[in-house]
């Protein structure tokens, strides 16, 4: 009895390292992608080449499209060189030995022509923000809308969303000043009229980061 408890201990401890609870307000597609992008920064993070390549392998299959339709708002961007990119080639690059990073830029730049065409529907791109700053973005959407954003190893971000078409907020509520590695918002637009969004991603580090900003 007592070892048959203590091996219950153990897998509810392991469980959360290995798995990922459905939130029941994504949509499967949303939470894949969602799932992916994690796992790839923890991957990174951790520095294993064949946490890597599985987590790859969980990004290609979700074969999201590129975010086209998100407009920057700012005048001067971030450029993304020596940035952490979340596409599948600059991955398989990186896995390969191949000095990328420094030429980030580019290829974020290729996969916003390669991404268009994905037969996927849920949208991802790769962006960056300065060290205790943010940056702005804007998009029309309505109905459910299902937005995240994950942040390259060691960035912290919070995110706040205005409907500006109601005059609406939509912002994080938890650790908002210390921030998290990943944020999810997830809420209802009207159906029958379009809204555009601005999307403020904030940076609570002191460094440079890149993040993915994945939308339904």
């Amino acid at each position: 009895m007592k070892t048959s408890r203590i091996i219950t201990v153990l897998i509810c401890l392991l469980l959360p390292f290995g798995t990922f609870a459905q939130d029941p307000s994504l949509s499967p597609q949303t939470q894949a992608v969602y799932e992916a992008c994690i796992r790839l920064t923890k991957a990174i993070g951790s520095g294993s080449k064949a946490g890597l390549q599985a987590a790859n392998k969980a990004f290609k299959a979700c074969q999201a499209k590129e975010f086209a339709q998100l407009e920057v708002l700012d005048d001067h961007p971030l450029s993304l060189n020596n940035h952490f990119i979340f596409d599948e080639v600059f991955i398989d690059s990186l896995i390969a030995g191949r000095h990328v990073y420094q030429f980030a830029q580019r290829y974020a730049d290729s996969r916003a022509v390669r991404g268009f065409s994905s037969s996927g529907n849920i949208f991802v791109a790769t962006h960056a923000v300065s060290g205790n700053s943010s940056a702005s973005y804007s998009f029309r959407s309505k109905g459910r809308q299902e937005l995240a954003v994950v942040a390259e190893p060691g960035g912290k971000i919070t995110l706040r969303v205005h409907d500006k078409t109601h005059n609406t907020w939509y912002n994080d509520t938890e650790k908002v000043k210390e921030g998290e590695s990943s944020r999810l918002l997830v809420f209802d637009l009207p159906e029958n009229e379009v809204s555009v969004l601005e999307v403020e991603v904030i940076n609570t580090t002191s460094r440079d980061i890149s993040f993915a900003i994945i939308s339904n």
